[in-house]
């Protein structure tokens, strides 16, 4: 990952999650991955300094333009300290792993400090079992999905006694002062707006290429009815309110050999599509507990679509845009409710919409700073779809869920091997849920966060959660007992499985398939 690949200054999209985030909905992503023996203190550390150079992104810090002439560009900083990044921390006896995830919640609120890097990484010594853990903490501006996948390859070794990597010196340029930064914010918008300009027209030539007249204009009216879905959502649902800023966690597993099974006796349908199935018989269970009618009803998923190219390949920052994806709520049958997830993300990607989301952003990006700022921030208000008070105020979806293919190999630190990995992903604009899924070494991880004044008992959709991908796998006629069975070591209650185990009815094996070293193919 070389700082070749970085942009000094943060891009549009990059600051809609700076300028999008409260002390009530921090934007931060990150992970608890368990690890198996102790995890030492200043080994850790003197590992991680030694890389350092390899994500310089991670010694610079937000630095405003001035009087806003541009967007605030990622400088080095002067002061830079490691230890002001990673912490110990320890549980008390007995050390459970539902401590663990309490203590993962504490973590996960309220804002970074924004005058030093954006990243925390929390060492938890005291798990039982000799196990330890890490809760990592970034600001989502810096990193997506993939360039997070990217950071935890480079950060983790695929074996337990990799080559050690010397340190290189640190010997930052000083921020520069407020007249230069002034001047480049100045120079870099007169060559960053012929820059996108040109971006935009060669995208629409690409949107337009091999497409008959009518397949663009049908295309258009695609992202028509997607762009009006984004301002007027179909329902609200009881979690779609105000924030608390409290964090309330579920985490669950499931084989990733069975995910796959799933997709095989589906044809067409991909990963995605059955992870956005299982949800949405999930959530149908979760709102009739609390007493809403899902007649007649979908979920509107927010989910964000990577869109690097060979060129961005290691670059930092977010490339990415956003669909939304409705999952019918009144399709009992997971077979038919898969098809009907299947048919609609077909149609969306054949319609590129992703594309077209994409060049509203490359759009906005050749327009003046200060109309950048603008409409960032109204994007990022809670009240974003009011048009002059003639649209209700409604969050652009019902929650969000991305799901980040990750190595399908063990991962090490320091000689202690990684034995599950849980991603986070921040929840905002009255999205009172999210759900991040990776998967690794074999198996797919769910992560249901929450605000604790949208849905404080989580952990129920997260139990439906299991039961719905179970009925999937019966539903499609996986034969359970060729897969990995799954075996929960969390402790039954709030954070951990329910006291009724999932049925893994049928003797373990080992998956036949070769493992390899690259990304799940999701």
């Amino acid at each position: 990952m070389s700082g070749n690949n970085l942009n000094r200054r943060l891009t549009p999209m990059d600051a809609l999650f700076l300028y999008a985030e409260s002390e009530e909905a921090p934007m931060t992503v990150g992970c608890v991955a368990v690890f198996e023996g102790r995890v030492p203190l200043r080994r850790f550390i003197n590992m991680i300094e030694s890389k350092l150079h390899f994500i310089p992104r991670y010694r610079q810090k937000v630095v405003p333009a001035p009087f806003n002439a541009g967007l605030p560009t990622w400088e080095y900083d002067p002061d830079f300290d490691i230890d002001d990044h990673i912490h110990l921390k320890r549980l008390k006896k007995p050390g459970t792993e539902e401590q663990l995830y309490e203590l993962s919640e504490k973590i996960f609120q309220g804002k970074l400090e924004m005058d030093k890097p954006l990243w925390e990484i929390h060492i938890v010594h005291g798990l039982e079992g000799g196990k330890s853990a890490l809760i990592v903490r970034a600001h989502h501006s810096m990193i997506d999905g993939i360039a997070g996948i990217g950071l935890m390859l480079v950060i983790f070794d695929a074996e337990p006694d990799p080559p050690k990597v010397r340190k290189e010196p640190y010997n930052p340029e000083p921020i520069p002062e407020r007249s230069a930064l002034l001047y480049d914010a100045l120079w870099d918008n007169a060559i960053e707006g012929v820059k996108h300009w040109a971006t935009f027209q060669r995208s629409i030539n690409l949107f337009g290429k091999g497409k008959t007249e009518k397949q663009v204009v049908d295309s258009v009216k695609e992202f028509g009815k997607v762009f009006l879905d984004l301002l007027m959502p179909s329902q609200r649902f009881f979690f779609n309110k105000a924030f608390s800023g409290k964090r309330k966690f579920a985490f669950s597993e499931c084989s990733f050999s069975e995910a796959r099974a799933i997709r095989h006796a589906c044809a067409g349908s991909t990963v995605n599509d059955i992870a956005l199935c299982v949800l949405g018989g999930a959530m149908t269970r979760y709102l009739h507990v609390h007493g809403q009618s899902t007649e007649g009803l979908s979920l509107q998923v927010i989910v964000p679509v990577n869109i690097r190219e060979e060129v961005d390949d290691g670059a930092m920052g977010n490339r990415i845009t956003f669909l939304p994806v409705k999952v019918p709520l009144d399709v009992s049958d997971p077979l038919k409710r898969l098809k009907a997830v299947t048919e609609t993300t077909r149609n969306l990607k054949e319609s590129r919409v992703a594309d077209s989301v994409n060049l509203l952003f490359n759009l906005l990006q050749g327009t003046p700073p200060a109309l950048q700022k603008i409409v960032l921030n109204t994007l990022a208000a809670p009240q974003m779809q009011g048009v002059m008070g003639l649209v209700p105020q409604m969050p652009p979806g019902n929650l969000i869920c991305t799901n980040v293919p990750g190595p399908q190999i063990p991962l090490y630190t320091v000689g202690r091997r990684m034995l599950k990995y849980y991603p986070l992903l921040p929840i905002t604009l009255e999205m009172g849920i999210s759900c991040g899924i990776t998967s690794y070494d074999q198996k797919l991880y769910f992560t249901f966060m929450a605000d604790g004044n949208c849905a404080r008992d989580i952990h129920v959709l997260r139990d439906f959660h299991l039961d719905e991908f179970e009925a999937l796998r019966e539903a499609a006629a996986v034969d359970e007992r060729q897969y990995v069975q799954i075996k929960t070591s969390m402790e039954p209650g709030r954070n951990g499985p329910s006291k009724k185990p999932v049925s893994r009815r049928g003797p373990e094996r080992a998956v036949a398939k070769k493992v390899t070293d690259k990304p799940a193919d999701n």
